[in-house]
């Protein structure tokens, strides 16, 4: 095959894989996919947050119940000292009453604090329980679009690999320079860098250029350039007779 069949066999080559490409993305299944894992990704930030606050919570109650546990502590050490009999001063035994009075009202006030935690806490379990089970549904979801998708796309997809090798093909048989140039003018003309002349219009620009041009490129090698649009342009292919 010589290079300026080659070159256009490549330029067709690209562009079926560029449309089969686009058919595969624009498949429901995919954008249902799409849209779904930016949900997952919304409520996943949510079960953080969630999880999050629920530790905050344990940590608080924690602390509270240690208060409690300090404190009751402390009151029954003070009564042990009331009991014992071994205080006789009518003023230090009123000095420890009045403490374990205030020593008790700290007690109640942590207990009521800690039950309202542990109230905040069993909502915030909840919260983080029903958001943890709305990812588990949506990750269930994304397999099964994930699998309609395969099935679906599957075909599309053994395609496109099989119009892959066959572009590996083809560029094996281009000159390096001439490879790299097309490559550059593909990246550059959205996906589009070879005409072929056909009379005096090139088929990539669409343009017919003049007289004067069209006799120099038909003088010239197989392989051209617009004066147009700047794209590689295949004057020739197949030997010339």
């Amino acid at each position: 095959m010589d290079q300026a069949t080659a070159l256009v066999a490549l330029s067709d080559k690209d562009l079926e894989i560029t449309r089969a490409t686009k058919r595969l993305d624009e498949l429901p299944e995919k954008q249902a996919i799409l849209d779904l894992r930016h949900k997952m990704r919304e409520i996943e930030a949510l079960s953080a947050k969630a999880a999050t606050y629920v530790a905050q919570l344990e940590a608080a109650q924690r602390r509270a119940e240690d208060e409690i546990a300090t404190i009751a502590a402390k009151i029954a050490a003070e009564q042990t000292k009331v009991d014992s009999g071994a205080i006789s001063n009518h003023k230090e035994l009123q000095s420890l009453s009045r403490e374990i009075d205030s020593l008790s009202r700290q007690k109640d006030k942590r207990e009521n604090e800690l039950l309202t935690q542990m109230e905040k806490l069993e909502a915030g379990k909840a919260q983080a329980e029903k958001i943890a089970s709305t990812v588990e549904k949506a990750r269930a979801k994304e397999a099964q679009l994930i699998a309609q998708f395969q099935k679906v796309g599957g075909d599309l997809q053994a395609d496109i690999e099989k119009l892959k090798k066959q572009r590996v093909s083809l560029a094996k048989v281009l000159d390096t320079e001439l490879l790299q140039r097309y490559e550059s003018l593909r990246a550059a003309k959205h996906g589009l860098g070879v005409g072929i002349l056909k009379g005096s219009m090139c088929s990539a620009c669409r343009i017919d250029l003049p007289s004067e041009r069209v006799m120099a490129l038909t003088d010239g090698g197989p392989i051209g350039e617009c004066p147009s649009c700047h794209r590689l342009l295949v004057v020739h292919q197949g030997d010339r007779t």
